[in-house]
C-alpha cells in the first residue's frame, strides 16, 4: 500500500478509544491523601459563624487547700477559661465551559471522552490536591497568622501546630526560614507564655537510631506517654480523656522505610524468610501513615520526623454553607456562550488541643 493510499485510509476511517468515554484516566492525583483519614474517622465537621471559636479550661483555679475549723476564708474569683479563635480561609477552584466545545463534544457515542466531565473532574481534583498540599505546608507567618491589607488567609497546616520543640513555629523547629520568626501567637494564644498550648516532643539519636536508650523506638515510647491524659476517677463528667485510638503517626517515604527497617531489625526471629514485608506498620496500636507531601520537607536522609496526630483534637472544620459550593456565572451579553463554574470551600484547621499532639525528630 502506498503512503498516499494509507493517508486516504486514515481520512476515510476513524480511531476508536480503548475505554468508554465515561471513563477518564486520572494521573493528576497524589500518592496519599491524609485528609481522607479525617473524613473516615470522624466525618466532615461543619460550623457556621464569622470565625472559628472555642473555649477551654487551660489552667488550674488553685483553690484547693486544707483549713482549720472556724478559720476565716478569703474566696476569690479565678479565671481559668482561655479562647481559641481563627478566621476562615477562603478557597476556590473553577473551570470555564464554552458552549461550542461542550456541544460539539456531545451526542456522539464514539467521542473520545465526556468533555464536560473532564472539566468537572479537573476542578474537583484541584480542590483535593490543593487542600492536601495546604495541610502539610511549612508554617508561614505572613500567610497563616499575620494578615496584611488585601492578603488572603491561608489555612493553617499541621506543622504549624506540631513543632519540634513545642513552641511557636520558627526556622529552627520545622518552620520556614523567612517570615516565621514573627510567630508568637497561634489562634490568639501566646505559645511561650502558655504551656498548656504547647505540643509534646521527643528526639532520637541521629547517629545511632537503633540505640535501646535514645534511639527511635525509645523516642516513640517517650512521646506516647506524654500525649496520653486520663480522666480522674469520680469526676469523669468534668474531664476529657485522650487515649491512643484517635492517633495516627504521619511521616515521609524515608520515614516509613526508616521505621520498617527498625521493625525488621528487632523482629528478625519472627519474620518469615520468604516474606520481608511489614504491612500496616503500627506502634502501640497507632497506625503509621505515609504522607507523600512530607517528601518535600527537605529532611536529612535517614533522619525523618514523625507526627503523632490526635485526629479528634486537630482537624479541619468547614463552613456549613460553603463546602464545595458551586456557583455558576455566565459571560453576560458580550460572551453569552461562556460559563464559569466556581467551587468555593471555606475552612481552616482548628487545634482543639496542642498538648495532645506530638512530634519525634532526630537530634
Amino acid at each position: 500500500m502506498s503512503i498516499l493510499n494509507h493517508a486516504d485510509f486514515l481520512k476515510a476511517t476513524r480511531d476508536v478509544r480503548i475505554v468508554p468515554k465515561e471513563e477518564l484516566r486520572n494521573e493528576a492525583t497524589k500518592n496519599t491523601y491524609f485528609y481522607s483519614r479525617f473524613f473516615k474517622t470522624h466525618g466532615l465537621k461543619f460550623k457556621g459563624g464569622t470565625k472559628l471559636v472555642d473555649r477551654v479550661q487551660a489552667v488550674n483555679a488553685g483553690t484547693f487547700g486544707f483549713y482549720n475549723p472556724n478559720e476565716e476564708f478569703a474566696p476569690r474569683q479565678v479565671d481559668t477559661l482561655r479562647s481559641l479563635e481563627m478566621n476562615w480561609a477562603f478557597a476556590k477552584s473553577e473551570y470555564v465551559l464554552l458552549d461550542e466545545t461542550s456541544e460539539l463534544n456531545s451526542g456522539d457515542d464514539d467521542a473520545y471522552l465526556d468533555y464536560v466531565m473532564s472539566l468537572e473532574q479537573g476542578c474537583v481534583v484541584d480542590t483535593a490536591n490543593g487542600m492536601e498540599e495546604a495541610l502539610w505546608t511549612k508554617p508561614d507567618y505572613e500567610k497563616m497568622e499575620s494578615l496584611g491589607a488585601n492578603q488572603a488567609q491561608h489555612a493553617y497546616s499541621i506543622p504549624a501546630f506540631i513543632t519540634r520543640d513545642g513552641l511557636a513555629p520558627s526556622s529552627s523547629n520545622g518552620g520556614l526560614a523567612t517570615g516565621s520568626s514573627a510567630w508568637t501567637n497561634i489562634a490568639g494564644v501566646n505559645i511561650s507564655q502558655n504551656s498548656w498550648f504547647q505540643n509534646k516532643f521527643a528526639t532520637y539519636h541521629a547517629a545511632n537510631p537503633d540505640s535501646a536508650d535514645n534511639g527511635l523506638i525509645s523516642a516513640f515510647d517517650e512521646i506516647t506517654l506524654q500525649i496520653q491524659f486520663e480522666k480522674p476517677e469520680g469526676v469523669k463528667n468534668y474531664s476529657t480523656d485522650d487515649d491512643l485510638q484517635n492517633y495516627c503517626i504521619a511521616t515521609s517515604l524515608d520515614g516509613t522505610k526508616f521505621y520498617k527497617s527498625r521493625l525488621r531489625e528487632r523482629n528478625d526471629r519472627m519474620e518469615r524468610l520468604n516474606d520481608p514485608r511489614i504491612n500496616g506498620p503500627q506502634y502501640d496500636g497507632i497506625p503509621l501513615k505515609y504522607v507523600s507531601e512530607l517528601d518535600t520537607h527537605g529532611w536529612t536522609n535517614g533522619q525523618p520526623d514523625f507526627f503523632f496526630i490526635n485526629q479528634k483534637k486537630l482537624r479541619p472544620w468547614f463552613h456549613s454553607r460553603r463546602y464545595m459550593h458551586e456557583k455558576i456565572e455566565t459571560g453576560g451579553a458580550k460572551q453569552p456562550n461562556s460559563t464559569v463554574v466556581y467551587k468555593f470551600t471555606w475552612y481552616n484547621l482548628f487545634p482543639l488541643s496542642r498538648r495532645n499532639q506530638g512530634r519525634v525528630s532526630a537530634a
